[in-house]
Parts: C-alpha cells; sequence; structure tokens
C-alpha cells in the first residue's frame, strides 16, 4: 500500500513538472525528495530549482534560510544565522527586499520614504530610529524624499578635466560627505557575541578573532561608540553617569566610583571630558623642562621640614595641636609617633582659576637634599590628561622615602595616609574606612563628605579642579614663592 501511494505521487509530481510554473518560486524548503526535490506552494507541489543549492557547503558552511546578507566575497553571499556564518542562496537574487542595513545595527524600514542617502545606501526614519530603505522601493517611481538635520555636512570640491574632441574642458565635481546622527536604538553586539564585517560591537570593545572565530572583547583603544547598545559595560560593570576617573587597569580601561560601587567609564560621552587640552591656554608661571611624576597623599603628620636642622630658615612651617591651634614649638614629637604636632588643616589645594592652582607637596628633587629644597616652590605643569596643560604651584614641605627623583607627593585630604597615619589619632570619630584607600583615599566627592568639615573643601579640589587625575606626570621647574603660599605655611628660607 505504501509504495502504491508513493508511485501515485511520483506519477502526479511527474505531472506538474511538465510546466515551468511547477518550479518553486519563492521556497527552498525540501519537503520530499526521489529524484528530484519538491517542495510546497500555495498548498501546490513544486520543484526545488537548481539555485537553491548550497554552495557553501563544499566550504564548510551552511546555506542561511533567510537572505540577509551581511558581507560578499569572491565565493558569494554571506549572512549570520544562529552566531554562525551561512552562505546566501542565489534563489535570495531574485528577492529585492533583504535588509542590507541589518548588518550595520539599524533595522529596515516598512516603507520607502527617502530621508537620507549616503554611501552605504538609501534610509528612513521610522519608530524614533533609522532604517535601510528595501532594494524593492527602489522599483517605483515615486519615492519622496525629504530633508533631516544630520551631525555635520562637508562640501568639497574638485576640478576634472576631460578630453573631448581633443578639446580640453574643466568642470567643477563636487562631494557631499554627511554624517548620519546616531541613533539611540542601533544594535550593535555584546560582549563575547559573535561579530564581523558589517556587524558593530557595542562601546569600548573590539570585534577580535580567536581560532576561526570573531567575538566583541574589550579594547580600551575601541571606536568610540555611544553605550546605547549593551545595559552594561565591556567588563560586565554598570556603566558610571558622570566622567570622574578614579582608577586605571592594567588593560587601560578607565573606571570611576558612584552609589558605593565601581562603574566604567562611558568613552565616547566622557571623550570631550577625558581629553581637553589646556596647553594653549595662557600660562602664569613658566613651563619647566625637567619631567617629573605625582602621587597624593594626606597622612596628618608633622611635615618633614618642620624639624629643626633640616634647612635653614627666617620662619619656620606652622604646625598644629590635634584641636586645630597652633604649636610655636617644633621641636615637638609628630602626631604619627605618639606626639601632639600635625600638619595644620588649612595646608591645603585651591583653585586659583581654571588653569592654575595652589597647594603643597612631598618631594624629593634630584641632585638635591632637604636642606635645597624644604620651603622652595615649584612649578608643575601637567602633561596626561585630564587636565594635561593646567599649572599647580606647589611649596615643599615634606619628603618620604618612597618617593623616586623628580617625584611630588601632592598634599590633598583625602588623598590616602601612604606610609604613615596620623589622621586616625588627630580624629578619633573618623573611622579609617572614611579616609579612603591608603594609598589612593576616596574614590568619590560623596566620600569628601565623610571627612572633617575641614577638610572636605581641599577634599572635594580633588574631582573639581583636579578633575579626578590619576597620578598625572608633569614638567617641573623652580620659581619663586606666591605670597598666598607663604601666608598659610608661615615658611621663608634664608637662602631662597
Amino acid at each position: 500500500m505504501k509504495w502504491l501511494l508513493n508511485g501515485t505521487l511520483i506519477l502526479l509530481l511527474s505531472s506538474l513538472v511538465k510546466s515551468e510554473d511547477s518550479y518553486c518560486k519563492e521556497t527552498c524548503e525540501v519537503v520530499y525528495e526521489d529524484d528530484k526535490k519538491w517542495g510546497t506552494e500555495n498548498d501546490k507541489w513544486c520543484v526545488i530549482p537548481q539555485s537553491c543549492s548550497c554552495w557553501a557547503a563544499p566550504l564548510g558552511y551552511s546555506c542561511c534560510k533567510g537572505c540577509e546578507i551581511i558581507e560578499s566575497d569572491e565565493t558569494g553571499d554571506w549572512g549570520v544565522e544562529n552566531g554562525e556564518w551561512c552562505g546566501i542562496l542565489s534563489s535570495c537574487s531574485k528577492s529585492k527586499a533583504s535588509c542590507w542595513s541589518s548588518g550595520l545595527g539599524y533595522p529596515c524600514c516598512e516603507g520607502c520614504e527617502v530621508v537620507f542617502t549616503d554611501s552605504d545606501g538609501e534610509w528612513g526614519y521610522e519608530n524614533n530610529e533609522w532604517c535601510g530603505i528595501k532594494e524593492n522601493c527602489k522599483a517605483g517611481s515615486s519615492n519622496k524624499t525629504t530633508t533631516t538635520n544630520t551631525n555635520k555636512t562637508t562640501i568639497t570640491t574638485t576640478k576634472k578635466e576631460e578630453v573631448v574632441d581633443n578639446k580640453t574642458t574643466t568642470t567643477n565635481q563636487v562631494t557631499t560627505t554627511t554624517e548620519k546622527a546616531a541613533s539611540p536604538s542601533q544594535k550593535c553586539k555584546c560582549q563575547y557575541e559573535a561579530c564581523g564585517p558589517g556587524i558593530c560591537c557595542g562601546a569600548g570593545m573590539s570585534c577580535k578573532e580567536k581560532g576561526g572565530y570573531s567575538q566583541c572583547e574589550p579594547d580600551p583603544d575601541a571606536e568610540l561608540r555611544p553605550a546605547t547598545d549593551c545595559e552594561i559595560g565591556p567588563h560586565f560593570g554598570q556603566w558610571c553617569k558622570g566622567c570622574l576617573v578614579t582608577d586605571t587597569q592594567v588593560d587601560g580601561s578607565l573606571w570611576g566610583w558612584e552609589d558605593k560601587s565601581p562603574c566604567e567609564i562611558k568613552p565616547y560621552e566622557c571623550n570631550e571630558f577625558l581629553n581637553a587640552d589646556w596647553t594653549d591656554a595662557e600660562h602664569h608661571w613658566p613651563i619647566g623642562e625637567d619631567k617629573g611624576t605625582t602621587t597624593r597623599y594626606w597622612d596628618c603628620c608633622k611635615p618633614s621640614c618642620a624639624w629643626p636642622g633640616k634647612f635653614e630658615y627666617k620662619t619656620p612651617i606652622k604646625l598644629c595641636n590635634a584641636d586645630g591651634s597652633e604649636l610655636l614649638d617644633n621641636n615637638l614629637k609628630s602626631g604619627c609617633e605618639d606626639g601632639p604636632t600635625y600638619t595644620c588643616e588649612d595646608q591645603t589645594p585651591w583653585a586659583v582659576d581654571e588653569v592654575t592652582a595652589y597647594g603643597y607637596a612631598a618631594a624629593s628633587i634630584p641632585n638635591q637634599t632637604e636642606a635645597d629644597w624644604c620651603c622652595t616652590c615649584y612649578a608643575l605643569t601637567f602633561t596626561s590628561f585630564p587636565i594635561k596643560g593646567k599649572q599647580m604651584i606647589v611649596q615643599i614641605t615634606n619628603t618620604g622615602g618612597d618617593l623616586g627623583e623628580g617625584h611630588f607627593d601632592l598634599q590633598i585630604p583625602g588623598g590616602g595616609f601612604g606610609l604613615f597615619n596620623g589622621c586616625s589619632p588627630r580624629y578619633p570619630d573618623i573611622p579609617d574606612a572614611d579616609w579612603g584607600d591608603r594609598n589612593g583615599g576616596v574614590t568619590s566627592r560623596e566620600g569628601c563628605f565623610k571627612l572633617p568639615p575641614s577638610m572636605q573643601e581641599g577634599c572635594l579640589f580633588k574631582f573639581d579642579w583636579f578633575r579626578g587625575a590619576d597620578n598625572p606626570d608633569v614638567t617641573y621647574v623652580k620659581v619663586d614663592c606666591p605670597q598666598e603660599l607663604i601666608d598659610i605655611s608661615g615658611c621663608t628660607r634664608v637662602n631662597p
């Protein structure tokens, strides 16, 4: 009975294929196979045409079920389905409705209204996002074209010479280049998802090939892209709302600290902030040629230059008790050694203007000793982003055994204890954790408000004028001390 039914079906199918219309036009799905491959359309049998054969199989790939072309090469057209490359069937070439723009991260339009044209193709705008105009729209001649605002338009004119009948004519050839506005819903791939030509990766990631497979991986040098595609950063951290950098990882990725948690800095949105440059700004102090490094600290201890015999001074560095009152005896032990002597709370940095700031620092200057550098002043010009070109004039009041040559340890409240901690005995009501990391200090503006009120403005300097810079490099040169610094520290030298 089974043979009889099959035989009857074969006879029926054989009679169907006598006409050209019995070949499948819209499908390549094989439903039945004998000496031919059969499909169904409109509830009728049809023969699967040769154009449906999977040319990609000999190359080790399957063929796509859809017709979305992502890339073309000498072998044919390629798509991506289920995270794998697949060959586009030649039957797809009969359909002009394939969504070419999806490979660029945009959907295809339902309609045919062209609002923008660039080197990629024709674009529409539907549901508050860009979309690609389908190829079959070009068959009509009644497409309506309108104009939309774009980010930037540049027009360049070049001359083109042509020789016609031994005569040379010159024509102006105008080329217009326009950038589309970024779509807020652009769909690039996220962490470790498949990517490839025409398939973009989200912010902070690039397409990396490993073992014949390409995927999106974190890359601090990735092409700038708005952080709209992936809800979290490339290292699976939450995106920061602001641009203050509090940590730089080994791979170069930038991190901030918000809402009591680390967060990843958005490369595109923060690009202008991170790359701000005051190199060409008006500077009020000379720019040095010697290269140096900076760190930051605040240990509350008696500064080294305040000890008698360190250098010849006219007036010594002012010292304070735990209650903030001034001490007149600089022979007393430091608060870091169970003594009563501490750094005075007003010896903190402040901004003079957008480009210039004043403050104090521990330092180590090449080929010098404390006798040479104590209470001298240096103009530091920062050479690292995000404060490149800014200047800070510091008076040296301290040194440290952990400082290298040309090293300036900036005295910033909440900058970290470093080697010594005189803050805990001076402020016993402040938990050690509120002072931040021992090296680096507090990591957010909010952290500044946990410090003693007299310290908070100096702490905020790090996140305002200093823009959260993390140990920026400098060039430095010795200068005359501003009177404002001397008035606060009280320190003057016999030989400036």
